[in-house]
């Protein structure tokens, strides 16, 4: 994988799920890129710029890239990684999940808050690891802004 390659429109749609447009319409990828702060310079962008929009720091292990990189999934593919109904997909990411499984990983939103859109992704590598209850990949945070923890209060 080429971290340095810029990724266009098609890249996009095909990393954050949507339907892929024949007809050059890029509405739905535009209202995910407006959700998430994302301007495209010259009809590209760069994967560490998606990154920090989804929350994570721009620079990650090289061991996660290929997991970062992966297209995302919607709820229609996991359930059939899974072996499910979509429906049970959204019902674990509200917490119900079945006994003796640990937590499932949280959605990446790319809603915006938007009610009645069904706009939330996984990582592939997520869900495997929690169905084959593995520990779940960690990935790279970015580190807080100077000042905005407070130091420890002393007695």
């Amino acid at each position: 994988m080429q971290l340095d390659k810029p990724l266009s429109r098609n890249d996009l749609v095909k990393y954050f799920g949507l339907e892929p447009s024949k007809t050059g319409d890029y509405r739905p990828l535009l209202r995910v890129l407006s959700a998430l702060g994302i301007r495209l310079v010259g009809g590209t962008t760069r994967w560490s710029v998606v990154w920090r929009a989804l929350g994570l720091a721009a620079e990650q292990d090289l061991r996660n890239l290929d997991d970062l990189a992966a297209p995302l999934l919607t709820a229609r593919a996991v359930a059939a990684l899974t072996g499910v109904d979509p429906s049970i997909v959204y019902r674990w990411s509200k917490g119900a999940v079945p006994a003796g499984m640990p937590p499932f990983p949280a959605p990446i939103d790319l809603t915006c808050g938007r009610k009645g859109r069904r706009g939330l992704r996984w990582r592939r590598a997520e869900i495997i690891a929690w169905h084959s209850r593995e520990p779940l990949p960690v990935y790279a945070r970015p580190a807080p802004a100077f000042g905005s923890l407070a130091p420890p209060k002393t007695p």
